[in-house]
């Protein structure tokens, strides 16, 4: 749903700025944040193994599933109650840098661990850089 967010948001980016933002924020983040809200807390088990940080004590996994919760529902909410560009703008801005965050977490356990693997690589990585990088595009371009 993200990414389909943002190409949406690329096609509109040209023509109708306000509306491009309104797009990548109720997708990348009301949406993307949501469910990852559902995978970090509801199917957390599942999630850890993917990840190869299988634990009995799953509490930082609930931990990351709230704080995407959080910026998924500021999405949702400044989609929804048509807040203007400007707070949609900063959600956008706050769930790239958090993901952003991820992604050099994950880029530092693959690079310093032993068993490595090009899904993990990717999947973990590098698909995550890319996303915060374009969500942080839209958010930039608005605020410079």
């Amino acid at each position: 749903m993200g990414t389909i967010g943002i190409f949406f948001g690329f096609y509109y980016l040209s023509v109708a700025q306000e509306l491009a933002v309104k797009i990548v924020t109720f997708t990348t983040v009301g949406i993307v944040g949501s469910m990852s809200f559902v995978r970090h807390v509801v199917f957390h088990t599942s999630d850890a193994k993917r990840l190869g940080w299988e634990t009995d004590r799953p509490d930082w996994m609930f931990e990351v599933g709230f704080a995407n919760l959080a910026f998924g529902l500021m999405g949702l909410i400044s989609f929804l109650a048509n807040l203007g560009i400007q707070a949609q703008t900063l959600v956008l801005l706050g769930y790239s840098i958090h993901l952003f965050q991820a992604a050099m977490l994950h880029g530092y356990r693959y690079f310093t661990y032993e068993i490595k693997s090009a899904s993990t690589l990717w999947s973990s990585f590098l698909a995550t850089l890319l996303f915060a990088g374009m969500m942080a595009f839209f958010a930039l371009r608005i605020l410079l």
